[in-house]
């Protein structure tokens, strides 16, 4: 194991660093423990370093790595244990959030900011539908070792096509939405709508037990199960 940990990156190398040094410092775990929890991280980021997968992308930071083998009945849901709405809701207010937040601050600092932005009942509905299509793609596209059977290729690429469609159309539907049903709200409203969109974010993420190490939880758990899956047929 040593010469393979020689063949990480430099980035994955320091994330191997910290997360033993983090498992050390816990007295939860036996040295022998800890050696097969960074020898099976260490065979990961191998494997995922050579489709070009980050440790963040895989683990996220060294400290949620380490809570998996801290506490793995909170940490061993994948993707496909979640339910719908949960992933739905986590991805829908980061997109509401983001949103929410960079027309706050443009309208904040615009000379002519009445009239301008989007109206707050098209960025909600945005947020919704994109939040909905992505992670129904997603859970279409990654695939799931629970399911007797795959989806054939052609399929997930059809799924793909219509899910780009309906964002398309759905995207210029509620851009269409007329004033009075759609207002521009003062740009302090959208950086309310910001931070109340991330209380959501987080309280979500602290009930279904999302473990994401970025923005999107979604990404990371696909990133997780597409590289499980190929591991299986080898």
């Amino acid at each position: 194991m040593a010469e393979e940990k020689h063949q990480l990156t430099k980035k994955n190398e320091d994330f191997i660093f910290h997360f033993k040094k983090l498992l050390a410092q816990n007295s939860q775990l036996s040295a022998e423990q800890i050696e097969a929890a960074t020898d099976e991280v260490t065979t990961k980021l191998l494997t995922a370093q050579g489709t070009g997968t980050t440790a963040a992308q895989l683990f996220g930071t060294p400290t949620q790595a380490v809570a998996q083998y801290l506490d793995p009945k909170k940490s061993n849901k994948k993707l496909h244990d979640y339910k719908f709405w949960q992933l739905a809701l986590d991805t829908s207010m980061a997109i509401l959030m983001l949103f929410a937040g960079v027309f706050g601050l443009t309208l904040f600092f615009s000379k002519q900011a009445t009239g301008q932005g989007a109206g707050i009942v098209s960025l909600l509905l945005i947020a919704a539908l994109g939040g909905s299509i992505y992670t129904a793609v997603v859970l279409k596209l990654t695939p799931n070792p629970k399911a007797t059977q795959a989806e054939p290729k052609s399929r997930r690429w059809l799924y793909l096509g219509l899910a780009l469609v309906a964002w398309i159309v759905g995207f210029i539907v509620l851009g269409l939405l007329p004033p009075i049903i759609n207002p521009t709200l003062p740009p302090l409203a959208y950086l309310i709508v910001a931070v109340a969109a991330y209380g959501v974010f987080r309280w979500n993420r602290q009930q279904a037990g999302l473990q994401g190490g970025g923005f999107l939880a979604i990404s990371q758990l696909s990133q997780q199960a597409r590289l499980e899956s190929s591991q299986a047929k080898k």
